[in-house]
């Protein structure tokens, strides 16, 4: 039976970042300015897989560093970051027949479902801001 291998399932390998105990980290490619290099300000669909073990995540790659990129932004009493994400999987995927299990379960590559990243930024009024990431040219 095959392995399982996220590029095949429309992941793209961040090439610049990788979690502790050199664990690879993987972003939907949802969009044309997905490209392999990290954003810690996107937020995406997100997969990390330490050899089968996987976790699955809708949200930021980081969210510690999203919150020092915008320290000066102005934000909710107690807001914390880490709200953005949306655990959705976490176990292990050992074949490709699993992964398609998982991911139809998940809903992911469904018309709508994932379809386009958004990205946080401070607004002219110096508030946080979170908006989808337009097309390419637009």
């Amino acid at each position: 039976m095959p392995t399982f291998d996220p590029t095949k399932f429309n992941f793209t390998l961040l090439e610049d970042f990788s979690f502790p105990g050199d664990v690879s980290v993987y972003e939907y490619k949802s969009h044309p300015v997905v490209d392999g290099c990290k954003d810690f300000l996107r937020l995406n669909l997100y997969l990390s897989a330490d050899r089968s073990y996987v976790t699955i995540w809708f949200g930021l790659l980081e969210p510690i560093f999203a919150e020092a990129a915008l320290e000066s932004a102005t934000r909710p009493n107690n807001f914390d970051f880490a709200t953005y994400n949306e655990d959705l999987f976490r176990g292990h995927i050992d074949s490709v027949e699993a992964a398609k299990w998982i991911f139809k379960a998940l809903r992911v590559g469904e018309s709508g479902h994932y379809a386009q990243p958004q990205v946080l930024s401070r607004g002219a009024d110096n508030n946080l801001r979170c908006d989808v990431i337009q097309e390419v040219g637009t």
